[in-house]
C-alpha cells in the first residue's frame, strides 16, 4: 500500500499524513538561519535573507521644552536644535534625550528630513535650513524655509547622503530674517521640530 507517499522537496508527511516544512525547505528560498529583524526578498533568482527595504528614526516629541540658550544665536552658518528622540530603528548612534544640533550616521544611505519650529521676532520674520556634514559641505537636496506663523512650520529641508564611515550631519541656517533670540525662542522648536532618518 503506498499511503503518505507524497513528498514536498524530500520531506515526506508524518504519521498523520501531514508534511511540516521549514521556509527553508522550498527550492527556490535560501534561509536557513534568519534573525531578529530580518525579512526575505527575491535578489532576480531566488528568495534569499535580507534587511527590511528601510529603517526609521525619528527625533522630535513634541514636549514643551524652551529652546537652550547656551551657545551661539541663530544666523547665517549655525546648526539648529532639535529636542529628544521618539525612535531610533536607522542605527543613529549617539544620545538624543535632551536638545542636541547634529546626529551622527555609520556607513549607509539615508534620506534625511528635517522641519525647524524656531520661532521669529516678526511676521515678516524667515528662517531657510539645509543639511550639512561635519565638514562643512551641504548635502544634496533641498532647503527648508520657517515663518513666524504656525502655519509656516513643516517645508522640510530633505537631503540624501552615503557616507562610507560614520559621519555627523546637521542642519544649518542658510538665510536668516527677523530672528528671536535664544531667550525668547519659547518651546515651538521642541513641539513642531522633527528629524527623520530613513536607512536605504
Amino acid at each position: 500500500m503506498s499511503h503518505n507517499s507524497i513528498k514536498v522537496n524530500d520531506t515526506g508527511p508524518n504519521r498523520q499524513g501531514v508534511v511540516g516544512l521549514a521556509l527553508n525547505d522550498l527550492s527556490d528560498v535560501t534561509a536557513a538561519s534568519p534573525s531578529t529583524g530580518q525579512t526575505i526578498r527575491y535578489d532576480g533568482t531566488g528568495w534569499v535573507l535580507g534587511s527590511p527595504a528601510t529603517a526609521l528614526s525619528l527625533f522630535g516629541t513634541g514636549q514643551s521644552q524652551a529652546y537652550p540658550t547656551g551657545g551661539s544665536a541663530i544666523a547665517v552658518g549655525v546648526d539648529l536644535h532639535f529636542y529628544g528622540e521618539a525612535y531610533n530603528g536607522s542605527g543613529v548612534t549617539g544620545t538624543y534625550t535632551g536638545w542636541f544640533n547634529d546626529i551622527t550616521l555609520p556607513a549607509g544611505d539615508y534620506i534625511l528630513t528635517a522641519v525647524s519650529g524656531i520661532t521669529m521676532s516678526s511676521s515678516t520674520g524667515e528662517v531657510s535650513y539645509r543639511w550639512y556634514d561635519q565638514g562643512g559641505a551641504a548635502a544634496v537636496g533641498t532647503t527648508g524655509i520657517v515663518g513666524d506663523s504656525d502655519l509656516d512650520v513643516g517645508s522640510p529641508c530633505i537631503a540624501y547622503v552615503s557616507p562610507t564611515a560614520s559621519t555627523t550631519y546637521s542642519v544649518r541656517a542658510t538665510a536668516v530674517s527677523n530672528v528671536n533670540t535664544l531667550a525668547s525662542q519659547g518651546n515651538r522648536a521642541a513641539e513642531r521640530g522633527f528629524i527623520e532618518v530613513r536607512k536605504l
